[in-house]
């Protein structure tokens, strides 16, 4: 009987756990822009390209991502215009701890930089972004 108990418990405690991941979804990985907006990212369907997706925050527009063969790193490309995406295409480039959202031009050969990013960790957004900038001048 106490073994029936513990079994119920552990399943109630396993499915509360399960119901909040779900509502919570992944907190994704958050980018300071030299812009001086954030960007958040949030990958999914893992590396295996056809299912691969990411959904990017950035200036206060959920943009949806699919990935694409890299050069090196990583590369997603929005659908563009459409009935449901509005606007250019735009191609998110992470490498490493950097990375790149640009606008694909007409001729979906030249890419225009929107922002240069720099992944936050623990020192927070106005750091990194400090980061950024000064990475920008140097260059």
């Amino acid at each position: 009987m106490h073994s029936i108990r513990f079994a119920c418990a552990a399943a109630l405690l396993l499915a509360g756990c399960a119901t909040a991941e779900e509502e919570h979804g992944p907190a994704g990985i958050p980018y300071a822009c030299a812009d001086g907006k954030p960007a958040r990212i949030t990958y999914e369907g893992g590396g295996y390209f056809p299912r691969a997706r990411a959904s990017l925050l950035y200036d206060g527009r959920m943009i949806e991502l699919r990935a694409t063969p890299p050069t090196f790193g990583l590369r997603y490309v929005s659908e563009g215009e459409g009935e449901e995406n509005h606007g250019p295409i735009l191609v998110w480039s992470a490498r490493g701890e950097e990375a790149w959202l640009s606008e694909l031009a007409d001729d979906s050969a030249t890419e225009r930089e929107i922002a240069h990013c720099t992944r936050v960790r623990s020192e927070g957004a106005e750091g990194a972004a400090e980061a950024t900038e000064e990475h920008s001048e140097a260059h």
